[in-house]
């Protein structure tokens, strides 16, 4: 039984990553986008749990229903980047040698 509620939260998981792999989506969360560009965006996000939404009269005004979502897009940005450090590091490490 613990075993089937844990592969469950992996898929639950996993359905949240594939939602956040759109490059329009995660900037949207961090920047915000134009209504025309993002409408399906928002749907998907909502329907996902990752914003709610409130009308306001005749506009529909959105938020994070968990701003902890912005962390954990900011920690693997960070992640990316840590890498692509580490391995510009090693290029030009690897080229210096090959110079020399």
């Amino acid at each position: 039984m613990e075993r089937e509620r844990e592969q469950q939260l992996y898929r639950m998981q996993a359905e949240l990553c594939q939602t956040l792999a759109d490059p329009t989506r995660l900037a949207l969360l961090s920047l915000g986008q134009r209504q025309a560009k993002v409408s399906q965006h928002l749907a998907l996000l909502r329907q996902r749990g990752i914003v709610r939404a409130e009308r306001v009269g005749n506009e529909v005004h959105y938020s994070l229903a968990d701003a902890r979502i912005l962390d954990a897009c900011r920690i693997t940005r960070e992640i990316l980047l840590q890498q692509l450090t580490q391995q510009g590091t090693l290029a030009t490490m690897l080229t210096g040698t090959r110079e020399s």
